[in-house]
């Protein structure tokens, strides 16, 4: 097998397991969950049969641990789809360098994902160790495709600039992580302060660290993939294509640069980082109209950009406005009433962001290295995946936001909009998913041209 199909194969494959891992962890699949081995009991932040709600927080070493399962599985699945996304990214670079990079970058997802998980779910210092690194190899395999990438238009210009602000982000990461130990009990305790009210947590360095991190990180990975996805079309070089990329490059250097402000300054640095994403978005949103080249492909970045809008953008609009004042929803968003609601609703918008670079990413794969989109089925799997992921990501909305203030207690058993909306979408998200992985698979080892090594 050459080594560009063995990265072709590897990083969807790694991506489908580790997302499959942790779908397994999920009420509904307690049976299978046992079955194979893993806790039948998840203590943290659980459903309460008893109760008919779900705590937020679980007191104790058990709450304490639920945080640190969190923080180890949002770095498995960052991993495996930064992965993902580099392998078509390299694709320019010549055949020594993209072997390098691939397979530091695949060592390290592989890491970091098994590592991090082993510790979480199973214990071991030395799966941490494997954890750490891991994002060692991908910060190196990142700093190498950066120090090697060719900017031939304003497409990878930017990417440039996506790939260098993350290296930063990177380093707040790391300065976080090598601080926990001699901190972690404050640390922890700012941790489960901010479930309640991020407020509460504002006085924490670390807590304001990680909030730096982790919303740099989110925002230049999206921005990273769609620049991806647009480097196959072409954006033309009229005044709007232009325009359209030069405000991208303004929106994420300032939606980055606020975000690291957070770390020093706390919240006055979020006032900035909301009118920069919003930059960021319409521009990509432009750029993306405003591109020529494979149809599927374009409509696909487009429609992502639409469910950004439908999904984060503008719910986080009315919830970011209603805060600490009854403009939207009465009494305030940050009033103790909606505790659960805020905590659901963050929570949730780290999915719908994750998703959506996992969609974006097979729209991507399903042009490169072969364009798949002659064959019915392939478009069958890319719009069946991102319609599901819209439906999904737009009426989990509903469930976050329709539930009035007051005794809060969701019930991800019964509730209209899971039940109805959401859990159908999702369901239809993972029949397109499948069926786009097993055509990526027929593709590798069965149909079209040999790829090139």
């Amino acid at each position: 097998m050459c080594r560009r199909r063995l990265h072709l194969v590897a990083a969807p494959t790694l991506l489908v397991v580790t997302v499959g891992f942790l779908i397994l962890l999920s009420p509904q699949f307690t049976d299978v969950r046992v079955a194979i081995g893993l806790p039948k009991h998840l203590p943290g932040s659980r459903f309460n049969s008893t109760i008919g709600a779900a705590e937020i927080l679980a007191p104790g070493e058990a709450g304490e641990e639920y945080l640190g399962r969190l923080t180890f599985a949002y770095h498995a699945v960052f991993a495996t789809l930064l992965y993902a996304t580099l392998v078509p990214a390299v694709r320019t670079l010549d055949e020594r360098l993209r072997r390098s990079i691939l397979s530091l970058a695949g060592a390290g997802a592989v890491a970091t994902a098994l590592g991090g998980l082993a510790y979480a779910y199973g214990g071991g210092f030395l799966w941490h160790g494997t954890f750490v690194a891991g994002l060692a190899f991908l910060f190196c395999s990142g700093v190498l495709f950066l120090l090697n990438l060719r900017t031939p238009d304003l497409v990878w210009v930017n990417l440039a600039v996506t790939v260098l602000l993350m290296m930063v982000g990177g380093l707040i990461g790391g300065w976080l992580g090598s601080s926990f130990m001699e901190h972690r009990p404050e640390f922890l305790e700012a941790l489960a302060k901010a479930r309640f009210n991020p407020d509460l947590a504002e006085e924490n360095i670390f807590w304001r660290a990680l909030t730096a991190h982790e919303h740099a990180m989110v925002a230049l990975a999206l921005t990273a993939v769609f620049l991806v996805g647009l480097s196959f079309l072409d954006v033309p070089e009229t005044r709007s294509g232009r325009w359209s990329m030069y405000f991208v490059l303004v929106g994420q250097v300032l939606t980055a640069s606020a975000s690291f402000a957070v770390w020093l300054a706390g919240k006055v640095a979020h006032l900035v980082i909301t009118p920069a994403a919003l930059l960021l978005v319409v521009a990509t949103t432009a750029a993306g109209l405003a591109s020529k080249g494979p149809r599927h492909l374009r409509l696909g970045l487009v429609a992502g950009n639409l469910v950004l809008w439908a999904s984060v953008i503008v719910p986080g609009a009315l919830v970011a406005a209603s805060l600490r004042k009854p403009l939207f929803f009465d009494p305030p968003f940050r009033d103790p009433a909606w505790d659960w609601a805020e905590l659901a609703f963050n929570v949730g918008h780290w999915h719908i962001l994750l998703g959506l670079w996992g969609a974006v990413l097979l729209f991507v794969y399903a042009h490169w290295p072969e364009d798949l989109t002659s064959s019915s089925l392939a478009r069958l799997a890319l719009w069946l995946a991102m319609g599901g992921f819209a439906v999904a990501a737009v009426s989990v909305n509903l469930y976050m936001l329709a539930n009035p203030p007051g005794p809060y207690s969701p019930n991800p058993y019964d509730n209209i909009y899971l039940r109805y909306l959401v859990e159908p979408g999702l369901v239809a998200m993972s029949l397109g998913v499948a069926l786009g992985y097993l055509t990526l698979l027929a593709r590798e080892f069965g149909l079209g041209h040999e790829p090139e090594d």
